[in-house]
C-alpha cells in the first residue's frame, strides 16, 4: 500500500515563509504606521503620480519602484522564458501574450491617455487581488482533504472581502484618497458618505466573524493552516492601512509595492533555485551557490528595472535627469508626440507579467514543473 504523504504547512519552509512571504507585509504596516506617528508624511515633497516618480522622495521612489515593483515584472523572465522546458513546451503561449498584450495597448491607449492607465489599474488590482488567492491557496491546501469544501469557500470570500472593500472604499469614500494607482484619476470615483461607512463597517464585521470561526474551529480541533492565517492576516493589514486607515501615498504605496513585490521575487528565486539545471548555463552555475544566485538573481533584474524607468523618463515622463543622467536624451526630446507607441511598449513587460501570471502558477499536468517545487498537483482556479 502507498504512503499517504501529508503536504507540508507551508509553502516552501517555515522560515522562508515567514521571512518572505509573510513579514515583509507586516513590517511595512509597522513602518507607515510609526511614519505617520512621527509626522513623516507631512514632512516630505509627495506629489501625485507614483508612475512618473513624483508621488515619493526619490530614493525612496528608486528603491520601491525600480528596485521592487519593476523589478518582480521582470523575474517572470525566470519562470518562464528562461527555464528551457517551459519555454519549449509553451512557445506559443509566451510569445503570443506579449503580441496580443502590446495590440491590446496600442488600441486602450487610442481612447486617451487617462483611459489606458484607468484600464491598467483596474487590471492591476485584480492581479495584486490574484497574486494574494494564490498564496491563500498553496497555504489552504493541506485542508482541502476534508470533506467539506465550505472552510476553504470561507478563505475565499474572505480574501476577496479584505482586499475588495478596501478599493470599494477608496472609490466611495468623499473627497477620495490622496494618492492613485498609476496617476490621477485612474479610479473611477462615486462619492457617498452612506455608502463608504457602510463598507468600513462591514470589513470590520466580516474581519471578527471570520475570527471567530476560526477559533471555534479550532476548538473543535479542526487542522488550521496557520501560514494560511498569517497571510489573511498580512493581506488585511496592507489592504487596510495602505488604502482606508491612512490617506497619503507614503503608506500606501510602500505596503502595496512591499507585500506585491518582495513574495513573489523570493518565489520565483526559490523555483529558479529548484529548476537551476533547466536555466541558461550562465544561471545555472550561479544557483550553485547561494550568495551567488542571490547576487546574481538581484542584480540582473535590476538591471532591467533601471533600464526600463531610463526608457520611461527619457522618451514619456522627461522629470528626473538627475537619477538617470539622461539630460541630453531629454533635451533632445526624442520620441516626442509617440507617446500613443512608447507608452504601450514600455509598459508591456507589466502588461505580459500581469497576463502570464494566471498561467504559470496554476497546478495540473499544464505546469507539471510546479509538482516537485510546490508539492502539489491541483492548486485550484
Amino acid at each position: 500500500m502507498k504512503e499517504k504523504i501529508t503536504p507540508s504547512p507551508w509553502i516552501i519552509s517555515k522560515r522562508f515563509d515567514l521571512t518572505w512571504f509573510i513579514t515583509p507585509g507586516l513590517i511595512s504596516v509597522m513602518v507607515v504606521l510609526l511614519a505617520h506617528y512621527f509626522g513623516f508624511p507631512e514632512n516630505s515633497s509627495f506629489g501625485s503620480s507614483r508612475t512618473s516618480g513624483n508621488a515619493l522622495p526619490p530614493w525612496l521612489w528608486l528603491l520601491l519602484i525600480p528596485g521592487v515593483d519593476v523589478s518582480h515584472v521582470y523575474s517572470t523572465l525566470f519562470r518562464a522564458y528562461w527555464d528551457r522546458e517551459v519555454w519549449n513546451r509553451k512557445k506559443v503561449l509566451l510569445s503570443l501574450v506579449p503580441f496580443l498584450c502590446f495590440i491590446s495597448a496600442l488600441v486602450l491607449y487610442s481612447f486617451g491617455k487617462l483611459f489606458f492607465w484607468g484600464a491598467m489599474a483596474y487590471l492591476a488590482v485584480f492581479h495584486f487581488i490574484r497574486q494574494q488567492y494564490g498564496f491563500l491557496s498553496l497555504y489552504a491546501r493541506t485542508e482541502l482533504e476534508v470533506e467539506s469544501k465550505i472552510p476553504f469557500l470561507l478563505d475565499k470570500m474572505t480574501l476577496y472581502i479584505v482586499t475588495g472593500l478596501p478599493v470599494l472604499y477608496w472609490h466611495l469614500i468623499p473627497g477620495g484618497r490622496h494618492f492613485e494607482w498609476f496617476m490621477e484619476g485612474d479610479f473611477y470615483q462615486y462619492p457617498n458618505r452612506s455608502l463608504s461607512d457602510f463598507i468600513h463597517i462591514l470589513f470590520w464585521v466580516w474581519v471578527i466573524g471570520y475570527s471567530s470561526i476560526q477559533v471555534y474551529l479550532s476548538i473543535k480541533g479542526k487542522r488550521i493552516s496557520s501560514g494560511k492565517l498569517l497571510l489573511l492576516l498580512n493581506t488585511a493589514s496592507v489592504w487596510y492601512v495602505g488604502i482606508v486607515l491612512l490617506n497619503d501615498d507614503f503608506a500606501f504605496t510602500l505596503t502595496n509595492v512591499i507585500n506585491h513585490g518582495v513574495p513573489y521575487m523570493a518565489l520565483v528565486f526559490a523555483y529558479s533555485n529548484f529548476r537551476k539545471k533547466e536555466l541558461p548555463s550562465v544561471f545555472y552555475n550561479s544557483f550553485r551557490n547561494g550568495a551567488l544566485a542571490i547576487l546574481s538573481f538581484s542584480l540582473v533584474l535590476l538591471a532591467l528595472a533601471f533600464s526600463e524607468e531610463w526608457l520611461w523618463d527619457s522618451f514619456v515622463w522627461r522629470e528626473h535627469p538627475y537619477l538617470f543622467g539622461n539630460s541630453s536624451v531629454i533635451k533632445a526630446e526624442l520620441g516626442q508626440g509617440l507617446e500613443g507607441i512608447l507608452v504601450p511598449l514600455f509598459f508591456l513587460p507589466q502588461f505580459t507579467h500581469y497576463i502570464l501570471d494566471g498561467f504559470l502558477w496554476k497546478g495540473g499536468k499544464n505546469n507539471s514543473e510546479l509538482e516537485g517545487f510546490l508539492g502539489i498537483r491541483n492548486l485550484g482556479s
